[in-house]
């Protein structure tokens, strides 16, 4: 049985909408499932550890954006219970770095063919993440991005990713860099000046911005790309522009990492992104769990 959890605020109401396709689908088909509205992730929590007490094959399936789905896998690790994610919020980086289709009709149809793949979470500070945990100039482009106008005037277009560019700009030229200290795997490597630092468990972030080239899912360890010592015109002008494009750019203000447990210290409180979810912290330990969670594959 599959249980639908839709954010009615996802996509501008979006979300509501594809559901009433993808259930009238169900129907068509008698296929067996449940609905619930997620008007608080406390009730949603208490929902779905009800129903996995109830149903121990449930598949649970996300009709909104990485939000919800974080708040929803929150409860799925280690559960060996399949979650699907049909694509309906504005950044939707885990439907785009997992390939996930974005069609009723072919959703459903991946739904019912079951197929999964377990892949490997980060656990940052108390929670799970599935993409890239950003850490300074990255997370403060996704508090501008979140809390603009241009934002909610871009959702309306479906180009919802574009506001996480002009957010990139505006805080290039505005972002203060800070001290702070990176640890991979219990050694300090670097203790400088840093702008940002992103902790992937996937490629891509912020809209489909390639910020972790080499970050694989399913292989046991954490990407870092951390960009440090850097004068702002020469970030502004190549380094951040460079970084993006998707290749590892070889340059001295920019370093890469491996490792299985990663520690970000500051000397002042830092933002961090977990998919899509602001916090702030002076001390930032992410881990990876290795194939924690089962992702249907509607590729």
């Amino acid at each position: 049985m599959f249980v639908f959890m839709i954010n009615p605020t996802s996509g501008k109401g979006a979300a509501v909408a594809i559901w009433h396709e993808i259930e009238a689908i169900l129907i068509e088909k008698k296929l067996p499932y449940e609905a619930h509205i997620c008007v608080s992730s406390e009730i949603t929590r208490a929902y779905i550890n009800e129903t996995t007490a109830m149903h121990s094959k449930t598949a649970f399936v996300v009709i909104g954006g990485d939000g919800t789905v974080s708040s929803v896998l929150q409860q799925l690790v280690d559960t060996n219970i399949p979650l699907a994610v049909f694509p309906a919020g504005s950044g939707n980086d885990v439907a785009r770095n997992f390939g996930l289709v974005a069609e009723p009709k072919q959703f459903v149809e991946k739904l019912i063919h079951g197929e999964t793949r377990s892949v490997d979470l980060l656990y940052v500070n108390g929670m799970y993440a599935m993409t890239v945990v950003g850490v300074g100039m990255d997370a403060q482009i996704g508090i501008r991005a979140d809390r603009s106008i241009y934002k909610r005037w871009l959702n309306k277009f479906n180009r919802g990713g574009d506001a996480y560019t002009i957010a990139a700009i505006i805080e290039l030229l505005t972002f203060k860099s800070f001290y702070g200290k990176l640890f991979v795997d219990g050694n300090l490597v670097l203790q400088t000046d840093l702008w940002l630092i992103a902790n992937g468990n996937v490629k891509m972030y912020g809209g489909g911005l390639t910020i972790c080239p080499l970050a694989q899912p399913d292989d046991g360890l954490i990407d870092v790309t951390a960009l440090h010592d850097a004068r702002r015109l020469k970030v502004l002008s190549k380094l951040f522009p460079e970084l993006l494009k998707g290749e590892p750019l070889i340059a001295n203000e920019v370093s890469y990492f491996k490792g299985k447990e990663i520690m970000i210290e500051g000397q002042r409180k830092l933002p961090y992104v977990i998919d899509g979810e602001i916090f702030y912290s002076e001390k930032i330990h992410l881990s990876i769990r290795p194939k924690a969670l089962k992702l249907v594959v509607t590729s």
